[in-house]
Formats: C-alpha cells, structure tokens, sequence
C-alpha cells in the first residue's frame, strides 16, 4: 500500500497562508472601495459631482498592483511568462465581465425597443474584445447622434483601456529585463530603467491629454493615449518601491490621509465639463499615488477607515460592484421612476449581484487552474484527490450566498412595492399654465395649426400607443435631415444652388441660419417655398454643429469646430450678397447664459441687419424625455410625455428678448409640439414627434409644414 505524504508541514502551510494574505494590501482594497462607491454614488444619485473620478484612482491602483506583480516575476525567474500573465488576467477580469454582458444583452431585449437593443448587443461586442472606449469616442463626436441614449455597457471603456495598456506595457518590461541581463546590470539598473521608461510615457501621455483635452474632451476621455499616465504612475510607484519604503513611519499616516483627502475634495470641485482628464485628473491621481505611497514597505499606521474587515471587502468586490452598477442603474431607469423605491432596488441589486458572483464566480475562476498547460491541472487534480476535508463550501461562502440572496430578495421586494402602472394620462390640466410669462401672446390660429393641436391634444391623453409610422424604432436612429437637405449641414457641403430650393425666380428669399437644429427645420421651410406658387425661394445656411453665435461653443467633432468660424462667416456673406426678405435663426438648446447669448447673436446679426428684411428667432421644440429612454416593450405613451421644463422657458425669454435687440421677431413654436398646457407627446396621429429629447423626426417635419407656414405667415413671413 501507498501513502502520499504531504508535500508541506502544517506550520510551513500556515506560514504560506500568512504571507500570501500579507500581499494584499488592506489599504488598497479599501482605497477600491473609495474609488467605487464614489462611482457608484454619482452615477445613482449626481453627487458629489466627481465621483466618476473612482475611474482614475482605479487606474493608479491597476498600475501599480500588475507592475508590482510583473517585477517580481522577473526578479524570482529572470523572465516574464507572457502566457501565464495573460490567463491570470483572462481568469480575473474575463468570466465576470463577460456573464455581466450576456445578461445585459439579454436585458436589453426584453426592455428595448429593437433598435436600442440591437445596439447594445454591439457595445458588449465591442466590449468583450476591449475596444469600447473607441466606440464610445466615436459616437461621442458624432454630431448626429449627440443626443443618443446612454449604453448601459459604457463603462466598460474603463476596461478596455486597462487591458489595451497591458497588451503593451509587460512586453516593455521585458525588453528592459532582457537589455538588463544581457549587459549584467544590477537590479537598481534595471528599475531606473524601467522607471525612465515609463516616465517618459507618463510625461507624453499627459501632453497629449491637455492637448486633446483643450481640442477635442470626449476623445480625450476615452481615449489610451490620454489615459495612460494614469496607469503610469501606479507603475511608477511599483518600480520604485525600494526607495519608497524609506519612507519615516511617522510621515506615512499624514501621506495617506493627505491622499485622501485630494481625491475628496477631487470629488467635489471637478465635473466633466472642465479641463478633465488633463490636467484635473491629476488631482484624483495624486491623491491615490499618496494613498499607496504610505503603505509601500509596511502597514500605514491609523488608517482604519481602509482597513476595516468592511472596507476591505467592499474593495473584494470592488471588481463586480463596477460592471453590475451601471447596467442596473440604466436599465432600471427606464423600467421605474427615479424615487425611492428606485434607489432601495438598484442598491440592493447591485450589492447582491456583486456578493454572489465575487463568491461563485469571479473569485473561484480566480484561483482555479482553468487555461493553465495540462500537467499544471493535472498536477492540481492530484493534489484534490489527496486533500482531507470536506467538499462543502467554506462557511463564509454560505453566508456569503446567504448575504446575496437577502439583498437581491429586498431590491426584488422594492421593485415590486413600487406602483404598478404610470398615471394613464397626465395630472389634472389647467386651462393655461401660470408659468408662461406675461409676454407670451396668444396667437389666433389657422386651420392646419388647430388640426395639428386636436392632434396633440389626442396624443397627450392617449393610453396605448398608435400602429406608428414610421416606428418608433425607425424614428430613434433615423436622421435629423432628410438626403438632398442633410448634405447642406456638412462641413464639405455642395454649392449654394444645391441647397437652395422653390422657384429660381420666385421673387423673395428665406434664409435658414443656425446649427442641427436649423438644419432639421429646413424641411418644412423648404416645403413652405415649394408651396407659395413660384413666390418664395429657401436657402439653408445652416450646418451641423454650428451654433449661429459669435463664441467659441464647444462641440464633440474636432472637424466641425475647426469649420465652424468660417461657415458662420460665409453665412453672414451669403445674406449681405442675397439680400433676402427673410432670415430665420434657429439654434439647439445651449446652456449659455442670457446676458452672454444675447450679445453673441447680436454681433452677428448685426453684420447683416442693414442688407435684410425680416429676421425671424424661431425657437426650437421643447425638449425633455428621448424616445430611446422611455420608449420600451411594456412602457404606456404617458411614459413618454414630456413637460415644457424651466430650462426652455428661460431660453425662450432670452430668445424674446434676443429678438427686441436685433430689430426682429420671435416665433414660438411651442404649439407645434405642445398643448397650450405644455405636455407635449412622443407622436403625433401616427407620426413619432422626435428622434431624440430635442430634433423631430423627418416625417414630423413634413407633418408639420402646413402648420409652420402658417405660423410664419402669422409673424409677418
């Protein structure tokens, strides 16, 4: 008979245990924690502002944690497995993410209409293969689809950079290692290497991040390039951990809670809209270094609020707790009213799901032995089978299972305590909406204005949703111009001939002006001068992107911020040469302010004012609600019945009194998509009213021109 014995002592094995659990900082799991309670906070509730900046200390810790990692390996074997490295990260970052696809994808289905779903199943293919940061940049500066509904997968560009940059940044390591032995350096040369290496690539990567930042944001947010010296640093910490572990006992405690609070107040005084990620993201990015910093070479001393048992396993999770929020939050979203059984249910989802996949998937695949060669698993089966005890889950497992199955039993109880069904039809109507300020006049209205508005008034108080034409689904992805019109907007568009439109000869001219808004009401205008019996003409001046104010407006296309000035210049040129009898300005809502957005149309239109006859500030559609959010498989036409907001009335006063200042007049076209009481629907008859929270649809715009004509001929057109 044969005895295996065992290859270890116990004591040796405790021994093991000790110092492999001594490898994971306590620090830095709950330095996770802070980076993805911060995330989730501001993406469930807004606040603090920053939150998002989770994202960037999760970089540093990235950074520094698979760097760390990397030295060791080439100091113990003189040599880094590639293979080995990337079925740790296979098994570590693959499984969870890619089950949080599939059931997103899935989601997506039985919630969406088809044309949102279908795009969701390409972000989580773009996902899973680590490339949706570059999808989400490319529809970020895709001017036509500005308005579009949030991924639930977006987050998932964070990913992609992360692993983009580690298809690169071991190889490196390697060549430095292999340079190193082959000229017998010692181990402080090939860490100054190394640290010189990566040095210069945080110090290009940042240049270019303010660059980009200051030309082109939403590139710059997504995009490797802008993004890796925040990994850089975390790995400049790994390399040159020898020399931080001199650090004095007694200055680690000040470092790390100085840390902190930067990325605290990082938290609050930074939002998207300013220069982030360069340089703000410095901020979030030294304060994580100083965090990690501290615990380099022994525990930070009086620094319990990381390392408690519940901030270190917050940070256990951290992983799961990021790719299950986001779908929850999103999805849910669409299906429930923000209040609080919305949050009770996303809180609750989220933690649960995060608890029972970290246990029973994430952190077994971790630990297993799957892609490893055949004599590595075989090896492990042997070691199995000789192994005593029992097979049973571990007992902070069950109570782990116990934990998620509690959660997700409270997030299931406060979905299903919420109401059942949304109002039918709106709130009990007034006859006219004390909000409307004193200087709105009623309009008489012509025939087709007073049929569209029965037609609006019918789709507000609809309670199931019209055999629509084209369908919703068609009307989410269609485009905000129609082809002949659209080309007009571009910045290489045709000659003037082509977009100009009625009879050559017709004896006055309209000109459009303005940006996608203008161009999405060419339609109807050129429908009105096809119209007039060979009296009108119309000509689109507008372009894509473009707001009609003399300031520099930022917008997500680096080619339509560099062609901006200058359409607006040749716009200007084109009405002193035409001279028409009218120029309509329209442009999308902004939010710049009155006393700024008044003057800044002013300088232009006053380029022109002597060589026109009218000019008419015709305001856009109300926005609200986008059809992409509201519009689902169970949802009721009240779901998507948007309000005048606060917003547009504050813009409509300033485009009032816009008008006063260049000599012109305002047109309200709120009746266009509104009732007098400011609900305005999602459709109108059989027609979808918009393709987003603000452009409607081309075959509204058809809809509507009799209406728009007479309104215009009711302001003196």
């Amino acid at each position: 008979m044969t005895t295996t014995q065992p290859s270890t002592s116990p004591r040796r094995r405790r021994r093991r245990r000790r110092i492999t659990a001594s490898a994971t900082r306590a620090d830095i799991q709950g330095l996770r924690m802070v980076a993805v309670l911060l995330v989730i906070v501001d993406h469930l509730f807004g606040w603090p502002r920053g939150g998002f900046i989770g994202v960037d200390v999760f970089f540093v810790v990235s950074g520094f944690l698979i760097t760390g990692l990397l030295l060791r390996e080439f100091d113990r074997t003189g040599s880094i497995s590639f293979a080995g490295f990337y079925r740790r990260r296979i098994r570590r970052i693959v499984p969870i993410a890619t089950l949080v696809l599939v059931l997103t994808s899935a989601a997506g289905v039985l919630v969406y209409a088809s044309s949102r779903a279908a795009s969701i199943g390409m972000d989580a293919v773009w996902a899973f293969f680590f490339a949706s940061n570059w999808r989400f940049a490319i529809e970020g500066t895709d001017y036509f689809n500005a308005d579009a509904a949030i991924s639930p997968l977006q987050h998932y560009w964070s990913l992609s950079v992360e692993e983009q940059f580690y298809f690169v940044w071991p190889a490196l390591m390697f060549a430095i290692g292999l340079l190193v032995a082959r000229r017998s350096w010692t181990g402080n040369v090939k860490r100054v290497l190394s640290a010189a290496v990566m040095g210069s690539i945080v110090a290009a990567s940042f240049v270019w991040a303010l660059y980009d930042t200051a030309t082109d944001q939403s590139w710059a947010y997504f995009s490797t390039f802008t993004r890796v010296w925040e990994l850089g640093v975390g790995a400049l910490l790994a390399i040159g951990a020898g020399w931080i572990s001199h650090l004095p006992r007694t200055a680690r405690a000040p470092l790390a809670w100085l840390g902190l609070g930067t990325i605290g107040a990082g938290a609050f005084i930074i939002d998207e809209s300013g220069a982030f990620p360069a340089p703000l993201a410095a901020i979030p990015v030294a304060g994580a270094a100083m965090v990690i910093a501290a615990g380099i070479g022994m525990a930070t001393p009086l620094i319990a609020p990381l390392t408690s048992k519940v901030s270190v396993y917050i940070g256990d999770i951290s992983y799961s707790l990021y790719l299950w929020h986001w779908p929850i939050i999103v999805i849910l979203g669409s299906i429930m009213d923000v209040n609080a059984y919305y949050y009770v249910t996303v809180l609750f989802a989220t933690f649960g799901l995060s608890v029972a996949s970290y246990h029973f998937l994430e952190d077994p695949i971790r630990r297993s032995n799957f892609l490893e060669p055949r004599a590595v698993r075989a090896e492990a089966r042997r070691k199995r089978k000789n192994r005593l005890g029992s097979k049973d889950y571990p007992p902070a497992v069950r109570y782990a299972g116990l934990g998620a199955l509690t959660l997700l039993t409270v997030a299931v109880a406060a979905f299903s305590l919420k109401p059942l069904e949304p109002p039918a039809t709106p709130p009990a109507r007034a006859a006219t909406d004390p909000a409307i300020a004193s200087d709105e006049v009623a309009i008489p209205m012509g025939p087709a204005q007073s049929a569209l508005a029965a037609e609006i008034d019918a789709a507000v108080n609809a309670t199931e949703w019209p055999a629509l034409s084209p369908t919703m689904d068609e009307a989410i992805t269609g485009a905000q111009a129609p082809g002949g019109i659209a080309e007009c907007g571009l910045v290489d568009r045709p000659d003037a001939a082509q977009c100009t439109w009625g009879a050559p000869d017709a004896p006055k001219t309209i000109m459009v002006l303005g940006d996608s808004m203008a161009m999405s009401f060419v339609q109807p205008i050129k429908n009105f001068a096809e119209a007039s019996g060979g009296q009108w003409k119309a000509r689109s001046e507008g372009m894509f992107g473009c707001t009609f104010v003399d300031m520099d407006v930022s917008t997500q296309d680096a080619d339509t911020s560099a062609a901006c000035p200058s359409r607006k210049a040749a716009a200007i040129a084109a009405v002193n040469e035409v001279r028409p009898d009218v120029v309509v300005i329209t442009n999308l809502h902004t939010d710049i302010a009155a006393e700024l957005w008044i003057p800044g149309v002013k300088r232009l239109t006053d380029q022109f004012a002597a060589n026109v006859g009218r000019i008419l500030i015709l305001s856009a559609p109300p926005n609200d609600k986008k059809p992409a959010d509201c519009y689902t498989r169970t949802s009721k036409p009240a779901d998507c019945l948007s309000r005048v907001t606060d917003t547009w009335k504050a813009r409509s006063h300033a485009d009032r009194n816009l008008a006063y200042r260049v000599g012109g007049t305002y047109v309200d076209t709120r009746s266009l998509f509104c009732t007098p009481d400011n609900y305005c629907p999602s459709f109108v008859g059989t027609t979808p009213m918009k393709s987003d929270s603000a452009h409607m649809t081309i075959d509204y715009g058809a809809k509507v021109a009799p209406a728009l004509a007479e309104l215009l001929r009711t302001n003196g057109v």
